[in-house]
């Protein structure tokens, strides 16, 4: 088993020159790659859609903090894409006969990967691309055509699966499922909602988005419904050099070091983030940040809890890592308050793909909206119960740099109980309750109160649900409903403006100029794009 995990791992492979490799040699390492990309288009969007800022260390971040984005700009995620859904369209055609569940996931991985293509950039090669040399300058498709088209590959795929009674089985080569094909079409059910969901704020496409809500709601009934867990990547992430997770590896420990990557120290919370978990008695954030001003006895015990401090973004007097609430981690010898938290547990910790809150606050958002039916309030608890059982899943046992942290409670049940009960009254929480305290436009309570819709409660959990684990979902939400109120950057270059989108990377102009649609700037909006 190590030595598969090896080769899950190894990015170096390049199956587009292995003519000789089968499908299922191909697909732990696709899988894997996915999930490598997934965390860095989480890095951009997590600064994008307000989670994330810069602290004192570091003098970059020009872009995230003022939206003045070049082709050079994430690139790439563009680039890299690509080259994963050239793995994927491998698999696919290679394995139809012979590796028919190979070549079903395979359609769905292409399905999942040209939606983030598509949320980034709107028009990209798709019925052109992915053909080597038999076609080296694409033509750029619709956005909401290439959408359209996504559902129709789901359904395929699904199909695909129910078809297959002969051929390979897929095996642990599967680093998401295991080789569970009821699962795979779980995910792709819960995939279609996202992409109808994305759809659902754009007048000119209701009634398509409620045929096919129709169609999904039958189809999921029939298959096996939706996803039940967190889908994650785990190809064997291990404490070696090439083998950590990939978000630990950059934001965490290198390998055999106690002490901190450099980018660790770059990045803190925004304000608006830290004040929505506070304000909401959120037990949450001591799983995800680090106490400022926290102490501890002369035994390692801590005696008084601190403070969560973050940074608007682009706000010109910046905390410095250590007066900013970094990431919680097990940090070299033991500040108070500290330990393995949500994002940083261990070099070994899964690769989110898609979140199990996330579709059940999907879920409970159409159903409130009756493009589905069923019980919105209780698919709302349950996205935050869920929400719960990811941010304190295998949290350390009580010890004594964390004892005060929370009081030493780390059971999600627990959490998710009092959380809920501290927050009878509360819009952004409660389900019934349509209001809650008024704050600033950096989350900061005033006085009085204001109206919460039930989107907005919504999309307001979604939003911490997703924070850093699943920022590329937040981003879209955001642009899609401008919900929650995510507060501009400071040095916005268009003041009071956010970018909208990436623009097509200098590689993809310098191959391929004639077909790239050179007008686009970071202020043109995706069919989809609300904000």
């Amino acid at each position: 088993m190590a030595s598969s995990c090896e080769s899950f791992l190894d990015v170096n492979v390049n199956p587009n020159q292995a003519t000789a490799v089968t499908p299922d040699q191909l697909l732990g390492n696709a899988l894997t790659v996915t999930g490598a990309n997934y965390t860095a288009y989480n890095a951009y969007a997590n600064f994008a859609t307000g989670f994330w800022t810069k602290s004192n260390a570091v003098s970059g971040f020009n872009e995230e903090r003022n939206y003045n984005y070049s082709s050079t700009y994430q690139q790439g995620l563009f680039n890299g894409t690509y080259d994963n859904l050239n793995d994927y369209n491998l698999i696919q055609t290679a394995g139809a006969t012979t590796h028919p569940n190979h070549a079903a996931i395979a359609r769905i991985m292409k399905a999942y990967n040209f939606l983030l293509l598509v949320d980034e950039y709107g028009d990209v090669p798709y019925t052109d691309a992915l053909k080597g040399k038999a076609n080296i300058t694409p033509k750029y498709d619709k956005a909401e055509e290439i959408y359209k088209d996504l559902i129709v590959q789901l359904k395929g795929a699904v199909t695909d699966i129910n078809a297959a009674t002969a051929g390979l089985a897929v095996g642990p080569e599967d680093v998401v499922f295991g080789g569970n094909m009821t699962r795979w079409k779980q995910f792709a059910n819960s995939l279609r909602l996202r992409i109808l969901l994305r759809q659902s704020n754009v007048a000119a496409l209701n009634a398509y988005v409620k045929t096919e809500m129709t169609a999904l709601q039958t189809d999921a009934a029939a298959n096996n419904g939706y996803i039940t867990a967190d889908v994650s990547a785990q190809p064997g992430y291990a404490a070696s050099s090439g083998q950590q997770n990939p978000f630990y590896n950059t934001y965490g420990f290198s390998v055999g070091s106690a002490n901190t990557t450099s980018t660790y120290r770059f990045i803190l919370p925004t304000k608006y983030l830290v004040n929505l978990f506070v304000n909401n008695n959120d037990p949450r954030i001591t799983q995800e940040y680090r106490q400022v001003g926290a102490t501890k006895d002369a035994n390692g015990s801590q005696t008084a809890n601190g403070t969560y401090v973050g940074s608007n973004l682009g706000e010109s007097v910046i905390p410095s890592p250590t007066t900013g609430s970094t990431f919680q981690a097990a940090l070299l010898n033991s500040p108070a308050g500290t330990f393995a938290g949500t994002f940083l547990r261990s070099p070994n910790q899964p690769t989110a793909l898609m979140l199990l809150s996330e579709h059940l606050f999907s879920k409970a958002e159409a159903e409130s909206r009756s493009l589905l039916t069923g019980n919105a309030k209780a698919d709302f608890l349950a996205g935050i119960q869920a929400s719960f059982n990811t941010t304190f899943r295998n949290a350390p046992s009580p010890s004594p740099v964390n004892r005060l942290v929370n009081g030493g409670d780390i059971d999600p049940v627990s959490n998710y109980t009092k959380y809920i009960a501290a927050n009878v009254g509360n819009g952004l929480v409660d389900w019934d309750a349509t209001t809650t305290p008024a704050t600033d436009a950096y989350g900061t309570i005033t006085t009085g109160t204001r109206t919460v819709s039930t989107v907005e409660k919504i999309l307001t959990q979604k939003f911490l649900a997703e924070n850093t684990i699943a920022g590329t979902e937040a981003w879209d939400d955001f642009r899609r409903t401008m919900l929650p109120m995510v507060p501009v950057s400071i040095q916005a270059s268009v003041p009071g403006q956010f970018a909208k989108r990436l623009l097509y990377p200098q590689s993809e102009i310098n191959t391929n100029k004639a077909n790239v649609p050179l007008t686009t700037t970071q202020y043109d909006r995706i069919f989809w794009v609300q904000l």
